[in-house]
């Protein structure tokens, strides 16, 4: 142990070199003059650890003093329009409908002028993509690498509740936060530029992100994407705040803990699969942890965890894993000295305790398993030997989780002032399951690159854990209490304990036997972590045939009970609840779909179709597009990348709108037919179900050009003796040109005009549709003031207040109609 506490010393100088000013010059004179002191002591025989201790603490002080460079920043007051230059320095992500990235700025001009600036700065960007960008690249159109010149507003960031975020930010070299006006990529510049590789590796990340999304369904693809890497820009919110309430959300990040349990679970599989003997014992997880981290991006937490876990390795390969603790001290000791500010990052005291306390964990396992074992045997079970490795599989991932949840609870109380009660059976539950979805994952998005039907199938093995982390979530109790007790003190305390237990001879070791097991520190390199003989090649073989066959009969019986659970016969009208937007789905007796418009969320209807669409479907019959508004059409753009659209509907171009140019280059990769609809068009779906356009007028007839709502896309869908009116988002003047057009209107449903808007919906145009339901779809708390209360008052006049159904209260709203009777299903 004497170089952990070597390491002890050099990180606790690092820490005060960090926390407290000196002289280097004195602390250089103190370092020196320990020297002879050192060697006074080893000549009359006493102990020279202190002494070595207190010249590494100093001379680790002193690395910071003297070397500390000024940190380069960027000014940045509340609110400023600047215009800066730079490089954009990562992965960019989308969110909604901008593009996040952090931009390396070089140059700034406040308007005043252009400055360059000493060192360059990091900025956290949200910027719209520029229309030549959107024609020429699929989402998210920026790239790692590119030269831009932007203009916006630079603001300095703020806290988010109790989470520090400008502290956070700060860790990571970012200066503040620009909310982009406009962007441009200077292709023309030549000078700095980064390097190559990770560009490359970028580009294949977004392949594989391409890859997840046509392979899995919603919302189980955006679990899949930020776990394996790191890609959190489109995750539903409500599904967010599951994982944060329950304590697991250190799940959706690409983190050391990921890292950890990957290694040991793979180091079990690898040991039950081909015996401990074999070098795929060592080389397996190696090649898992270092490939999780290439696909993700690389983050700095993750390769330092990856350093990490290659130390255990090389310490279980070579017999000696009681050299595991040294050896990551060491690791730390090092990183710290190359670079001491990442002493101050959460991510890596996250990631190094993670680490640590699943090493430390690791020795325990053989003696649980074998205790294990022994209970199943001693208790008459021993004619079923799978129950034994199921149950040491999950006592397993309960010590892992244990292990690392008791050693980074303190940080995270600290850092997030916030501590889920549920957060270690959450956890303990959630585990077993993490390490099957990230390989499942890994092994969808790559066979996807090769063939898309060989993603789906692997996507179907896949969803399985993705799914059960999803519903583990949802189902588990939002119990949290306040971590704000969590200070200094306590940390220090906690850690000087668990330092305690691991460094004092038989700490650990007794608590172990007092469990009722006895712990294995120092298993021979050749044994069975299974407890059976090494597996020879057929052995192997017959092993890894067993899982696949497990697998494969678990798909067949999800594809079966897919295709038995067909439709019913009946027509289904689902009104989605996607905020302040519309979107509906129609289902047509014999299972045709068509979508009317996506909300105004990038992801909204993607969400929304994945509860509703037989699972594996990837296609959507027919697309309504009613208008190019943002609420109304930005969901599509994802549906064209991610769907089979059979054909398009639409009604006049918008080359005005925002969105013209991404949905034209949509249409364009898509290659879907797409198909302009007037009033007078009459479509018959399938026998006894037609759809017939009320708007937008004939050419010559229409109004304005930019006025999009009038001319948006209104019909009429009937089915025997039931009808629905869907009016998108026209207006008065639409509805008067409709009620004189001498068309039928008249409806027993009303999917109410604009969200409610007191611009449609009047006295007129009600009495010509004569409904007995209305639907409105809006947004809770939505800043219009959507529903207004004269429409409310209006339509309670034709229908009754229990007849008005809403989004924004109800949920999603389901119509079903054999053609005689209506039902309606709400959330």
């Amino acid at each position: 142990m004497t170089l952990v506490f070597l390491a002890a010393a050099w990180l606790a100088g690092l820490v005060l070199g960090i926390l407290a000013d000196a002289r280097p010059m004195a602390l250089l004179l103190l370092f020196a003059a320990s020297l002879p002191l050192g060697l006074l002591f080893r000549l009359n025989r006493r102990p020279v650890m202190p002494i070595a201790m207190m010249a590494l603490l100093l001379l680790a002080w002193w690395r910071v003093e003297a070397t500390e460079q000024p940190v380069p920043e960027l000014t940045v007051q509340d609110s400023q329009s600047v215009t800066v230059a730079g490089w954009i320095g990562n992965d960019p992500e989308m969110v909604g409908a901008s593009v996040r990235f952090v931009l390396i700025v070089d140059t700034v001009d406040r308007g005043q002028g252009s400055t360059q600036l000493p060192l360059p700065s990091r900025v956290l960007v949200y910027a719209q993509p520029p229309d030549e960008l959107v024609q020429r690249r699929r989402p998210p159109f920026f790239s790692y690498g590119d030269r831009l010149d932007i203009s916006g507003q630079l603001m300095r960031p703020k806290p988010v509740q109790d989470f520090d975020y400008p502290a956070y930010l700060a860790s990571r070299g970012i200066s503040g936060v620009l909310g982009s006006r406009e962007a441009a990529v200077d292709a023309g510049f030549e000078g700095r530029t980064l390097p190559r590789w990770r560009g490359w590796l970028f580009k294949f990340r977004h392949r594989l992100a391409d890859s997840l999304n046509d392979s899995l369904p919603e919302p189980h693809s955006s679990l899949a994407l930020a776990i394996l890497l790191g890609l959190r820009g489109d995750f539903p919110p409500d599904l967010m705040e599951d994982f944060r309430q329950t304590g697991t959300s250190h799940l959706l990040a690409v983190s050391g803990l990921h890292v950890g349990v990957l290694l040991l679970l793979v180091l079990g599989f690898a040991g039950w699969a081909w015996g401990r003997r074999s070098p795929v014992y060592v080389l397996l997880p190696l090649a898992a942890i270092w490939g999780y981290a290439l696909v993700g991006g690389l983050p700095v937490s993750v390769t330092r965890a990856a350093i990490m876990g290659s130390i255990l390795l090389a310490g279980w390969a070579l017999g000696r894993p009681s050299r595991i603790l040294p050896a990551l001290a060491l690791a730390a000791a090092v990183m710290a000295g190359l670079q001491p500010e990442v002493m101050t990052q959460v991510s890596f005291q996250l990631s190094f305790a993670a680490v640590a306390g699943i090493a430390l964990a690791v020795p325990l396992q053989p003696g649980l398993a074998e205790m294990i074992t022994r209970k199943v045997t001693g208790g008459g079970l021993g004619r079923y030997p799978w129950l034994a490795s199921l149950l040491t599989a999950l006592a397993t991932a309960g010590l892992v989780s244990l292990a690392a949840t008791l050693a980074t609870w303190p940080l995270v109380a600290f850092y997030f002032r916030q501590i889920p009660l549920m957060g270690i059976p959450a956890t303990m539950l959630a585990l077993p399951a993490l390490p099957i979805a990230l390989v499942g994952a890994m092994f969808t998005a790559l066979l996807g690159l090769v063939h898309p039907v060989a993603g789906q199938v692997v996507g179907w093995i896949t969803w399985m854990p993705l799914a059960y982390l999803v519903k583990l979530v949802g189902w588990m109790p939002h119990w949290t209490v306040s971590g704000s007790w969590v200070g200094l003190p306590l940390l220090a305390a906690w850690y000087g304990l668990l330092a305690e237990l691991t460094l004092v001879p038989g700490g650990l070791r007794r608590i172990a036997r007092a469990a009722g097991w006895k712990p294995d520190p120092r298993p021979e390199p050749n044994a069975d972590l299974s407890r059976t003989a090494a597996g020879s090649p057929v052995g192997t073989l017959t092993r890894i045939g067993l899982v696949l066959g497990g697998l494969a009969v678990g798909v067949g019986v999800l594809v079966w009970g897919e295709v038995l659970g067909g439709s019913d016969g009946k027509l289904h009208v689902h009104f989605l609840d996607v905020g302040q937007g519309d979107s509906a789905l129609i289902v047509t007796p014999t299972g045709r779909q068509v979508l009317v418009d996506g909300g105004a969320g990038s992801s909204d209807a993607m969400r929304s179709l994945m509860d509703l669409i037989p699972r594996g479907d990837r296609s959507i019959d027919v697309v309504v597009m009613t208008h190019l508004d943002a609420d109304h059409s930005r969901g599509l753009l994802e549906i064209l990348e991610r769907l089979n659209v059979g054909g398009i509907m639409y009604g006049v171009n918008h080359p005005g709108s925002g969105l013209y140019a991404q949905w034209a280059a949509a249409l364009d990769r898509s290659g879907v037919d797409a198909i302009p609809v007037m009033y007078g068009y009459r479509i018959t779906l399938e026998p006894g179900l037609t759809l017939e356009v009320l708007n937008p007028q004939p050419e010559g007839q229409r109004f304005p050009g930019e006025d999009f709502n009038n001319n948006a896309v209104a019909f009429r869908l009937v089915y025997g003796e039931v009808s629905i009116l869907m009016a998108s988002d026209i207006e008065a003047e639409a509805e008067a040109r409709m009620t004189q057009s001498g068309a039928i209107l008249a409806s027993n449903v009303l999917k109410v005009a604009h969200h409610g808007s007191q611009t449609s919906s009047t006295m007129g145009f009600l009495t010509a549709v004569d409904p007995d339901m209305a639907v409105i779809s809006v947004g809770a708390g939505n800043p219009y003031g959507h529903p207004a209360q004269g429409v409310l008052a209006r339509l309670e006049e034709f229908v009754g207040r229990e007849n008005i159904f809403r989004t924004d209260r109800d949920g999603s709203i389901e119509l079903i109609t054999d053609g005689k009777e209506l039902w309606v299903r709400t959330d």
